[in-house]
């Protein structure tokens, strides 16, 4: 591994003190987030022989965002993504270069499916495994061929670097989508509306009809599943302890020139506006916020940005003296189960060395309709909800007497959902951002999916570009012509 560098864990003015052109030579690129995404980006980059500067206005217990992990006494609680797909081939690499080969585990795949307040296990590691765990899970296996013949149409289409090809499969709701194809409404409710939760915590009703689809993508014949030691949160840590991150550092706009960009930016530690000067800028931030952060920005690409929706969420996470009864490492709760839980995840049942020897860690998850009106309500008000949910569908009664820790987690900002007619726009914005920009864009949430694999797979394509960029000779400064000009865009 070459290019790591310490974390700086200075004050705001020793970044500033870094920018501006360096005597070797090397590309300045300033990354504005310290997310999977900005990580990624910028660990790439430096290992290409960038000098890089990456800009979080978060602490540091927050780094990796959705794939962050917080430590709550002797438990690490992962914030977002908990199960990762031994198909997230990108991440898996990425893992290699960061050297974290010893905090990989191997997981269970025994995923726990709720139908009339009891759970079936169902195994998917295995092809042949699932599909039998799924015919007698099924409330209507009849339905099943369909669906495994739709995804075999449209899994090729289905890309980790470019969902282009699916605008073509994007003209319906998963609801609608279940009309048209005839299927009962104990598949909506069992089958779909569990994998619309899992992509992103919304609605069949609200949801494009490619989510699910995405979904079983990750989980169909990929060999299982995996996690690390000290949870999810252990590789984007890595990363940043070989990257030179400032954290507490809002940033207020990215400017562009013909020679470079100019990053401004504010310190929370009071030292004032600062401007980093580089060659090049990746922003790795929530899209909602990058037409007014990068105000240059075409508008068609502004006007898409800001109709983005994200799904905020709750979790609650429960550390228990003893593991569950409950052996699956996840168990889906339907809305014909409970209006508002989507489902629990068990931690301690993925592998070995995960949580404490002897303990338990149980996370409920909500749903975003009822996260986004129960947010606001105390700590205690939610652990309450969460336990009262588990009680009524019959989940993780240790919850009841047997838990040393409690923690909410509410972000508001949890995952983008992708609304029907979004992936044609993705299709149409994706390819038409200026080849010659020394502003790029990286993240599941602009052009792909909503995840943490999408946002590795989005950081390597963004990192060989710029770097190409950068490598090649200065390109003479053309006009920016609106996306709607642009041939082969409509």
């Amino acid at each position: 591994m070459s290019g790591g560098r310490p974390a700086v864990k200075g004050t705001a003015a020793a970044a500033s003190r870094a920018a501006g052109p360096h005597p070797d030579g090397r590309p300045h690129v300033v990354v504005v987030g310290a997310g999977i995404a900005g990580l990624t980006s910028a660990f790439l980059l430096q290992r290409r022989g960038c000098r890089v500067t990456v800009l979080e206005s978060s602490g540091p217990q927050y780094v990796g965002g959705r794939m962050s992990s917080v430590r709550r006494g002797e438990f690490f609680v992962d914030t977002g993504a908990s199960l990762l797909s031994r198909r997230y081939h990108a991440m898996l690499r990425l893992a290699e270069l960061a050297g974290a080969d010893d905090r990989l585990l191997p997981s269970s795949d025994r995923i726990g499916l709720m139908r009339d307040r009891r759970v079936h296990h169902v195994h998917v590691g295995s092809l042949p495994r699932m599909a039998a765990g799924l015919l007698r899970f099924a409330p209507f296996p009849s339905d099943l061929p369909k669906l495994m013949l739709d995804h075999l149409r449209i899994r090729r289409s289905l890309d980790w670097y470019d969902m282009s090809a699916a605008a073509r499969h994007d003209g319906e709701s998963v609801a609608g989508y279940a009309v048209r194809r005839g299927l009962r409404p104990g598949t909506v409710d069992h089958l779909l509306d569990p994998l619309c939760m899992l992509a992103s915590l919304q609605d069949v009703e609200r949801t494009s009809s490619v989510a699910p689809f995405m979904l079983l993508n990750s989980l169909l014949g990929g060999g299982g599943l995996f996690t690390f030691r000290d949870g999810v949160g252990a590789l984007p840590r890595l990363l940043a302890a070989q990257l030179p991150v400032t954290h507490h550092a809002t940033v207020r706009q990215v400017e562009e020139s013909a020679t470079g960009v100019a990053v401004t930016w504010q310190a929370q530690d009071g030292t004032g506006e600062h401007t980093e000067r580089a060659d090049a800028c990746v922003l790795a931030v929530p899209v909602s916020r990058t037409p007014d952060l990068y105000g240059q920005m075409q508008r068609p690409f502004s006007e898409f940005f800001r109709r983005v929706e994200y799904t905020g969420s709750v979790h609650v996470a429960f550390g228990l003296d003893r593991p569950t009864a409950e052996r699956a490492v996840m168990v889906n709760v339907p809305r014909s189960e409970h209006p508002a839980l989507v489902g629990v995840i068990l931690p301690h049942n993925t592998a070995p060395g995960r949580v404490p020897e002897g303990r338990g860690l149980v996370m409920a998850h909500f749903r975003g309709s009822w996260s986004d009106r129960h947010r606001d309500l105390p700590e205690e008000q939610l652990v309450d909800h969460a336990r009262s949910a588990l009680r009524t569908v019959g989940l993780t009664p240790e919850t009841e007497n047997h838990t040393v820790m409690t923690h909410v987690m509410r972000p508001g900002q949890c995952v983008v959902f992708r609304r029907p007619g979004d992936y044609r726009e993705m299709a149409r914005l994706s390819s038409a951002w200026p080849v010659t920009s020394r502003v790029r864009l990286a993240g599941g949430d602009f052009f792909t999916q909503s995840s943490t694999h999408h946002s590795i797979c989005s950081a390597v394509q963004v990192s060989r570009q710029l770097w190409e960029r950068l490598e090649a000779a200065p390109a003479p400064a053309r006009p920016h012509v609106p996306v709607s000009a642009r041939k082969g865009t409509q």
